[in-house]
């Protein structure tokens, strides 16, 4: 009996009710859209009470799996960065990682986008990561405005690689490369080192372009080794502030 009492549920009924609607949606091969029963056939499928399932949806809603509007069926939801962009900038903000661990993650997700991206990118890419390219040395002066652009670059060099995966996963890290970008420009203070900066992008945007993802990779990677190796130099108490 104690065994048994040990494998009890615990966790409140709505969570293990929203755990069912989210197994629902994956059998009946629900897509981004399309609707879900309404509440009262939940109820009856589940044997719930409907505050119950109105607890289920608002979990799934806040977690960005489902979209509930007022006198309408609840909806699944495309992949939404946002969800995961607000927990990412939340656990950096209170320094439950660091920018230079986000940047060791973000060299090994990135080598590889900008590799696929040197195999699959279009022509139109080509046009836009050189055009970043541009927009960013016009921004030199400007913070701001050439961290956005920083992490708009990186956001089309996993767009070129044309897998929405890659995508969704940079678009979730915005401001934590925004983040890293002011770490880096104040590790890197000189004229000299935000050339540099830009010089690794221009290598990106190059190798992509000619279509090499060895050099792609290795460019990234360098990129990357720089920012990470300034941070460790710096000697600010402060791991805020360019490096992307």
């Amino acid at each position: 009996m104690a065994h048994d009492l040990d494998t009890l549920d615990r966790r409140p009924l709505y969570t293990q009710v929203a755990e069912g609607i989210a197994a629902m949606i994956k059998d009946n091969g629900l897509s981004p859209g399309d609707n879900l029963p309404s509440e009262a056939a939940l109820c009856a499928q589940a044997g719930v009470s409907r505050v119950v399932v109105r607890g289920a949806l608002a979990q799934l809603a806040g977690a960005g799996l489902i979209k509930i509007s007022n006198g309408r069926k609840a909806q699944v939801m495309s992949l939404d960065a946002a969800v995961l962009t607000a927990s990412l900038s939340q656990g950096l903000a209170t320094a439950q990682f660091s920018v230079s661990q986000a940047l060791e993650v973000r060299n090994g997700i990135e080598t590889s986008t900008a590799a696929l991206a040197a195999t699959n990118r279009s022509e139109t890419d080509v046009v836009r990561l050189h055009a970043l390219c541009e927009q960013m040395a016009q921004a030199a002066d400007h913070p701001e405005d050439f961290a956005e652009l920083d992490y708009r670059f990186h956001l089309a060099v996993a767009e070129a690689t044309g897998n929405p995966l890659y995508a969704y996963i940079v678009s979730s890290l915005r401001e934590v490369i925004k983040s890293s970008v002011a770490a880096g420009r104040l590790a890197q203070p000189s004229p000299q080192d935000h050339a540099r900066i830009l010089s690794d992008h221009q290598r990106i945007q190059q190798a992509i372009a000619a279509g090499s993802a060895q050099d792609a990779a290795q460019a990234m990677r360098d990129h990357f080794s720089a920012a990470n190796a300034a941070l460790l130099r710096d000697t600010s108490p402060q791991d805020t502030g360019q490096t992307s």
